[in-house]
């Protein structure tokens, strides 16, 4: 996770401009088959939001 803000920052540094869902893409992608669960809560969550 540190490995991942840390490409944010630089990202930013360097004038890219990555909104919050785009990060948090980012941050899915890199997670491993152990996590879906949490990716499925999540996207769960943001359906039920109005």
């Amino acid at each position: 996770m540190l490995k991942l803000m840390e490409f944010f920052v630089e990202a930013e540094d360097n004038g890219v401009e990555l909104d919050v869902n785009t990060q948090i893409e980012i941050v899915f992608k890199s997670l491993t088959k152990e996590f879906v669960g949490f990716r499925v809560t999540y996207n769960l969550g943001i359906r039920c939001l109005p």
